[in-house]
């Protein structure tokens, strides 16, 4: 796995603190607002994977959604917890993928965190040895603790400082398992990684549950703002732009005969694309295929 250490453009002869510094900030902002509440959206630089952190401001609490790959953007997801002045009474990991959620460990270690029942069990599993290994790649720049959900989360409608959310399980999408968050009062969808917005999209296998979930969240026309685990907040277009990116994927998977070729076309195809060095890991460990290489 020591190979994922090329795909970063953090340089290998930088010591821990140094790296740490030299991270470029993650961007925030203020995705939407009602009477009641509050979304602000973190995310990732692109060359550090562009995903999201979504933080909720109620009335009286926050929620947090997902919890960032790298220790230090964690760490801003903090600082932007703290100027808000209010505790944070709940922490959603949307599905068992490390980068959202092994960054958040030293940042948050007192907060509840809540997760589906799978991705519960799958972090209980699979965390700590995932931890254990990005400590021997990144050095400094990764949490030193792990915070495993306490709390499993159950689909359904709650009602949480007077305003509605409604918890859904999808399947089979870009994970085997998500959880999708919906804000009727903020018409927001927090869909996670069942959408991404000018990022490369993580293929590890058969697509066609992952069209089926994006076209669930095209259906539902009463969400205008679709936050995304990996990219900017964005409206519903973003859903046709990744059914494009899924279609060029399957036809450019049964035309390469390698990996190389397969990545030159798809950086052609979308030269404005973040996320890059997601093609590389997918490729290297996670995508499955027989290249017929000459």
């Amino acid at each position: 796995m020591k190979k994922i250490m090329t795909v970063l453009t953090l340089g290998l002869a930088m010591s821990n603190q140094a790296m740490s510094q030299e991270l470029p900030k993650a961007s925030v902002q203020l995705a939407t607002q009602t009477q009641k509440l509050k979304i602000y959206t973190l995310v990732a630089p692109p060359e550090m994977f562009a995903n999201t952190t979504h933080v909720i401001e109620l009335p009286h609490e926050l929620i947090i959604v997902d919890g960032q790959f790298f220790a230090p953007y964690a760490q801003q997801v903090k600082a932007l917890a703290d100027s808000l002045k209010k505790p944070v009474t709940r922490f959603y990991i949307s599905h068992g993928h490390p980068d959202h959620y092994i960054g958040f460990g030293d940042a948050f270690p007192d907060v509840p965190v809540y997760a589906l029942e799978e991705t519960k069990k799958e972090i209980e599993k699979e965390g700590p040895e995932t931890l254990k290994k990005r400590q021997e790649q990144f050095g400094g720049i990764i949490a030193r603790s792990l915070h495993i959900p306490e709390h499993v989360q159950q689909p359904g409608k709650e009602i949480i400082d007077g305003v509605t959310f409604i918890f859904e399980k999808s399947q089979d999408n870009e994970a085997a398992v998500s959880l999708v968050i919906k804000v009727p009062e903020a018409k927001t969808y927090i869909t996670q990684d069942i959408v991404y917005n000018k990022v490369h999209l993580f293929i590890s296998g058969n697509s066609d549950g992952w069209r089926k979930a994006l076209k669930k969240v095209a259906g539902e026309h009463q969400y205008t703002l679709i936050l995304p685990g990996h990219g900017n907040p964005s409206n519903p277009s973003v859903i046709e732009e990744d059914l494009k990116y899924l279609d060029f994927v399957d036809k450019t998977l049964a035309g390469s005969k390698s990996k190389e070729e397969y990545k030159s076309k798809i950086l052609a195809a979308y030269p404005d694309y973040g996320g890059v060095h997601l093609i590389d890991i997918y490729l290297a460990y996670y995508l499955k295929k027989d290249w017929a290489e000459k």
